[in-house]
């Protein structure tokens, strides 16, 4: 059996993916960009924001939806510089004063996934270019600190999987009720496989799940 029909047979998913924004709020790592308006990102990236934490989620979750997006279209490409990722940011905050009744998922989509930015390697406490399935795996099943790096990563995961499917289906919105069996489906395979990296572990779930309706 080949690895890409394990992972089919790991991810058992055929989940209805609603056409419209998730209701789910932004709160913790369950973070979704899809439902979260630029007016938020904006108002909570200032440096009195009461909400400040979630600017943080908001910048992992575009790095990882941007990270999905182009490599489903097979231009991603990581970079060792963190003003890659401070770009990424002032571009979205740019982006949003304009259309702060966007979404800011609509903005990754349209505007910045046509651009082919490059991505720091390391975004918001996770180095995507060389965090493993292993410390992944190990980091769930470690003390606080390392549980909340394990979170971090699926959030950058769900947008990763949002993004990928994105570049064939632009409507397309994977709400957070779906993020356990995505994420589920992430964590099972890296404990099979603790030698992949965090972010090619990911692609392979990303390209193997199976839509509503495909």
């Amino acid at each position: 059996m080949s690895v890409m029909k394990k992972i089919v047979a790991g991810v058992a998913l055929a989940a209805a993916m609603a056409l419209g924004a998730s209701a789910a709020n932004a709160q913790g790592a369950e973070f979704d960009g899809t439902s979260f308006s630029c007016l938020q990102y904006t108002s909570a990236a200032a440096d009195n924001s009461s909400t400040k934490a979630q600017a943080g989620l908001a910048k992992l979750w575009i790095n990882g939806y941007l990270a999905g997006f182009y490599k489903a279209k097979g231009k991603l490409e990581l970079v060792d510089d963190a003003k890659a990722s401070d770009s990424i940011a002032a571009r979205m905050s740019a982006k949003c004063k304009e259309m702060p009744q966007q979404y800011v998922w609509v903005i990754a989509r349209d505007l910045m996934g046509a651009e082919d930015l490059k991505l720091s390697k390391a975004t918001e406490s996770l180095d995507v270019g060389s965090y493993t399935c292993a410390a992944h795996v190990d980091a769930k099943a470690g003390s606080a600190a390392d549980v909340m790096k394990a979170d971090l990563a699926d959030l950058w995961a769900f947008a990763f999987i949002q993004g990928f499917k994105n570049v064939t289906d632009k409507d397309m919105v994977i709400n957070l009720e779906n993020k356990p069996m995505l994420i589920g489906a992430v964590s099972r395979n890296c404990g099979k496989m603790r030698d992949k990296t965090f972010l090619d572990l990911t692609a392979m779930v990303a390209q193997a799940v199976k839509l509503g309706g495909s």
